[in-house]
């Protein structure tokens, strides 16, 4: 009898540190699943893991993927993908534009749509700079322009990018440009570069930096101050995800 109380209280201790064993195993496996992946999406050679329905548009020159380059007008938008598709994410890119006067874009969350894209654009060129828009759908979404004073025409502009639910943010040097919330907006897709339909022109992006699942932040910009910024546009801080909305409360400083 007492052999058999023993083998029993054996048997329990074993199938507790089993379930304890199990326990730890699936929330290191949260925790892996919520990691911040970084990844540079251009290598500064060529443009593995890009495509375009038109790659005479596009070339790489000093470490930069250069769009328009040769070209005496472009006779339509063109845009160049990465294969690798977002949702939550944090994208960093230094562009410039030249002349400023000119226009292109930077396109995430996107799908392509014939030829064209179709999804949002954080804009670039003299004028809109740092807005945000829906290309070939909801057009202009913010177009307050915060950043554009921020600017360095003609030159090389750091230019972020923060989408986390139905939440995005731009940041343009440094200085704060969209803080928009759209509850029905598209939640995954891809990135594209474009250099705008119109006269001879050329953009350059290089340093393409991008993070799956970022922590709330662009630039300076902590969280608390992005929300407060979400606030002041849209009214109410909403941060609905895939299946699972919900909201998030902040304190003014």
């Amino acid at each position: 009898m007492k052999t058999l109380i023993i083998m029993v209280k054996m048997s329990f201790r074993f199938f507790g540190s089993l379930v304890v064993f199990l326990i730890v195993i699936v929330l290191n496996a949260c925790k892996q699943d919520n990691l911040q992946e970084e990844v540079y999406l251009f290598n500064g050679n060529d443009l593995s893991n890009w495509s375009s329905s038109d790659m005479s548009y596009w070339s790489v020159s000093d470490s930069s993927i250069v769009g328009g380059e040769g070209k005496d007008t472009i006779v339509r938008n063109q845009f160049i993908w990465h294969k690798e598709e977002v949702k939550d994410f944090y994208l960093k890119v230094l562009v410039k534009m030249v002349p400023n006067t000119t226009n292109a874009g930077i396109q995430f969350r996107s799908q392509k749509k014939g030829e064209e894209a179709l999804g949002y654009q954080a804009d670039i060129g003299q004028g809109v700079w740092g807005r945000l828009y829906h290309e070939s759908g909801r057009e202009k979404l913010h177009w307050e322009g915060k950043g554009e004073e921020a600017v360095k025409k003609n030159d090389w502009n750091t230019y972020e990018i923060l989408a986390v639910g139905n939440n995005i943010w731009t940041a343009i040097n440094g200085t704060l440009s969209v803080a928009y919330q759209e509850p029905d907006g598209e939640l995954e897709g891809f990135i594209a570069l474009q250099v705008h339909a119109g006269p001879s022109q050329i953009v350059k992006y290089k340093s393409i930096k991008l993070i799956h699942n970022p922590e709330l932040r662009i630039g300076e910009y902590n969280e608390s101050e992005l929300m407060e910024a979400l606030v002041k546009s849209n009214g109410s801080p909403y941060m609905g995800g895939i299946g699972k909305p919900f909201y998030l409360s902040f304190k003014k400083e």
